[in-house]
């Protein structure tokens, strides 16, 4: 070889490596493999196709794991009382089978971060879940699904027991879910209308349930629009969904520090990294205005994985009434997800300011 040439180095081949990758499935592949079974009803064309592997690697990973599609299972119920099968299943969705430490960090939370479906090969710890590390429940959306000590498995009511405590949905902040809850009979009547046959009276949100509101001037002085309901309401009774523009926080303080100078308010925390604002896009909740002893209040509701907001008579209410809720705008959040402070504003010292430009800042 002559000085200052260049000595050849011999190729590695990569053709062996790239044989072995396409050996078998990636652990992404993998988790969603199984859940694919179920959804394609057995058809691994169609699977191969959704995670984009061959569909030889797809039968072989179903042949090894045994995968199976599950016979369909109904729950009846006798005149005089359950049967075995349904005091089973209210064993399996009691808050007794929940890891107590994580549930206390649920039930605690005072506001979540947006939620993302887990992923991560071994059970479902407080090392490697993001569920866990941020008070939720594992859902199916999760890779490991209702495999996880911390999958949320839905209620096991009879009666009208969705709208109490004692309902598992209920007490964790959740609407009810038909493929979890097996005996209550969500989501079984029409959506868009209120449910009449069905026990559960925990889908609202989801199902669109809302009761009809009027939109007329509020009964505050020159406080402007008001909403009001055309028929009674019940205590519990859902109201409607508040939405909005979602936004982040960041550009939430910087539309707030407007509105504070107006006095106007339609921001609403979402989740720590989120905020609705009912502004420029909404419906007719963002009429419903501010009171210290209001008539609805609000809830926070998982619905199918998001969170979403909830108007709830917070007492019997007469039709026709304007409906009120306190915007809590003088409460902070100091956390280790948010540090926000309360602030009092003009237009909650005097209900006149309304819409009205403050003198501090002309």
């Amino acid at each position: 070889q002559s000085p200052g040439s260049k000595r050849k180095r011999p190729r590695k081949s990569i053709s062996s490596k790239k044989a072995k990758k396409e050996e078998e499935l990636t652990s992404l592949q993998k988790s969603v493999c199984e859940r694919s079974f179920l959804v394609f009803q057995g058809d691994t064309d169609k699977i191969a196709r959704a995670i984009n592997a061959p569909p030889h690697l797809v039968e072989a990973f179903v042949a090894e794991k045994g995968i199976k599609l599950r016979e369909p299972s109904f729950v009846q119920c006798k005149k005089n009382g359950l049967d075995a099968k349904k005091k089973k299943g209210a064993a399996i969705t009691s808050m007794k089978n929940y890891n107590p430490s994580w549930l206390k960090r649920v039930q605690d939370a005072e506001i979540h971060p947006l939620f993302i479906p887990c992923d991560h090969d071994g059970p479902c710890n407080e090392d490697n879940c993001s569920c866990v590390k941020n008070a939720f429940f594992c859902t199916k959306h999760c890779a490991w699904g209702e495999k996880s000590r911390n999958f949320f498995r839905g209620c096991a009511c009879k009666g009208n027991q969705c709208r109490t405590k004692s309902c598992s949905c209920f007490a964790a902040k959740r609407e009810c879910d038909p493929d979890l809850c097996r005996t209550c009979g969500a989501c079984t009547d029409p959506a868009n209308q209120p449910a009449t046959t069905q026990m559960c009276r925990n889908d609202n949100i989801g199902m669109r349930r809302h009761c009809h509101l009027l939109l007329a001037k509020s009964s505050i002085e020159d406080a402007g629009w008001g909403v009001y309901t055309k028929h009674a309401l019940k205590k519990g009774d859902f109201v409607h969904e508040y939405v909005g523009e979602v936004i982040s926080q960041e550009e939430a303080e910087r539309r707030g520090r407007i509105y504070d100078k107006v006095n106007r308010s339609y921001l609403f925390n979402l989740t720590s990294d989120y905020v609705v604002d009912a502004s420029r896009k909404g419906n007719k909740t963002k009429f419903a205005n501010h009171s210290s002893k209001p008539n609805c209040c609000t809830r926070m509701v998982n619905v199918n994985g998001d969170t979403r907001i909830g108007l709830f008579a917070k007492e019997d209410i007469e039709p026709q009434s304007e409906l009120f809720f306190d915007y809590r705008y003088d409460v902070g959040i100091d956390n280790d997800l948010i540090v926000k402070p309360g602030k009092t504003v003009d237009w909650m010292k005097n209900p006149k300011m309304a819409n009205k430009i403050s003198k501090k800042y002309v």
